[in-house]
């Protein structure tokens, strides 16, 4: 074998590497905003060090809170990276004023928690910052092949081309059929077969190969284990996918896939189903309190604007497909579906009220499903609960739609907060990925993350 071989750095190394550069700036940012407080209060600096060394232990609830930040795309966008500390630095300050406020009369000092703070986000920010330029120099930037230039590979190199990390980029695809060698798929070169690998691999500078071969393509299966050997990382088409976009393809995972990679990664977040129904119901009790403040003026609004009642109640599927009834305000006009066909709602729809859009780009009009999530029929935080008769529909059109139905519904999801509202096969299609993706890697964190994203909507009025 001959070629060289690229400098690499694996994804959970870069997670790692970028969690202890956060924890090292939580360390440096509580350590300077102790310097300057000793400033201001006249005490020594080794005094002050000894009396709130646990002030330190901030530095592991800093680095701990900027997880999403390190997740796939997101850890190479600094857009994203400073919208996550700007969350977290509220966040802090937010917590710190509730505790100061009940805390004893000189017990916690005011600027010594600004100091931290401020210090902590301006430090990450630029350790983020030095971070992304460092790993997306030419000289470390990753190179990836595809294997395999049907349609799985063409899916995943357009994923690429939209979500890879800016350290990396696919510079072509390898395939069995020789007639589509020197073609392009994609925008990318077909290089040539899969007899390339490993050395033509290595002599291109390769770091990495995407399978997205067809099944039956059984003669891949030796090369790609002589890649592995000369350490080319392998790796499947689903979770290039995934990393890429944060998605599942869904139209191009086999069906056992929902029994092996999808159904072990279920099974083990399982275990926080009672963490979650307690985070459901401190939810549903604060969004009651909600509720009752604005459901005078919001009923005064709908009955000004149309006639008709204030709710509206409709049958949608709950976990594994069992029927609740959700209610929420009337958005529409009085018996908008007087031919008793469902119908999805488009996006100017004329039976949608003045008042009813409104509510949609708030998402007010969700507010009394909080009943709905006391009761246990939905969560705060999981797929979007569909009527009955789009279910059994998309089913026979979507595959694995089904596999939506293992979680109970949410007021928001990953689905929801990344995709617009949908009104086609297409679209449920689209959300599907998102949705099996959350499945798959929900956790309490994650949930956090996705509510904090949804107020950030309601806030900038981003609803359907």
């Amino acid at each position: 074998m001959s070629g060289r071989r690229p400098p690499r750095l694996q994804a959970s190394e870069h997670r790692l590497l970028l969690a202890a550069g956060d924890l090292v700036v939580g360390v440096v940012a509580v350590f300077v905003a102790i310097g300057l407080w000793t400033i201001t209060a006249g005490v020594p600096l080794s005094e002050a060090l000894a009396a709130r060394a646990w002030w330190f232990s901030a530095a592991l609830a800093w680095a701990a809170g900027l997880a999403p930040s390190r997740r796939g795309g997101a850890a190479w966008s600094m857009s994203a990276v400073a919208a996550s500390i700007a969350r977290l630095a509220a966040a802090f300050g937010a917590l710190y004023l509730a505790v100061y406020f009940y805390a004893p009369r000189q017990a916690l000092p005011r600027l010594l928690a600004m100091y931290a703070i401020w210090e902590a986000s301006l430090l990450t920010l630029a350790w983020r910052l030095v971070s992304i330029w460092a790993l997306t120099h030419a000289a470390l930037r990753r190179r990836w092949l595809v294997a395999g230039a049907g349609p799985a590979g063409e899916a995943v190199a357009r994923a690429l081309a939209d979500g890879s990390p800016r350290n990396a980029e696919v510079v072509g695809f390898l395939d069995g059929d020789s007639a589509r060698h020197g073609t392009a798929v994609a925008g990318l070169p077909v290089v040539g077969g899969y007899d390339m690998l490993p050395d033509g691999a290595l002599e291109m500078g390769v770091s990495r190969i995407i399978v997205a071969a067809r099944p039956h393509e059984t003669t891949l299966v030796n090369r790609l284990l002589a890649c592995q050997e000369a350490e080319i990382e392998v790796v499947p088409m689903a979770a290039a996918y995934e990393q890429a976009l944060m998605r599942v393809p869904a139209a191009h995972v086999a069906p056992d896939w929902l029994f092996t990679s999808f159904a072990e990664s279920v099974s083990a977040r399982d275990a926080s189903h009672l963490a979650k129904r307690a985070l459901d119901l401190a939810g549903g009790l604060f969004g009651s309190i909600v509720l009752l403040l604005l459901a005078g003026p919001i009923a005064l609004a709908i009955k000004t604007d149309s006639r008709g009642p204030v709710f509206y109640r409709q049958m949608r599927a709950g976990r594994g497909g069992r029927p609740f009834a959700l209610t929420k305000f009337r958005t529409m006009v009085w018996n908008a579906e007087e031919e008793g066909e469902p119908r999805w709602a488009g996006p100017r729809d004329p039976r949608i009220t003045r008042t009813g859009r409104w509510l949609r780009r708030t998402r007010l009009d969700e507010l009394p499903n909080v009943l709905s999530v006391l009761r246990g029929d939905m969560s705060l935080v999981g797929p979007r609960p569909e009527r009955p008769e789009f279910v059994e529909a998309l089913e026979r059109e979507v595959p694995l739609y089904r596999a939506r139905l293992i979680a109970r519904p949410g007021l928001t999801g990953w689905a929801q907060i990344n995709y617009p509202y949908g009104n086609s096969v297409a679209d449920a299609a689209a959300k599907l990925e998102f949705d099996l993706y959350y499945l798959k890697h929900r956790s309490f964190l994650f949930d956090a993350w996705i509510l904090l994203r949804t107020v950030g909507t309601v806030l900038s009025f981003r609803g359907r």
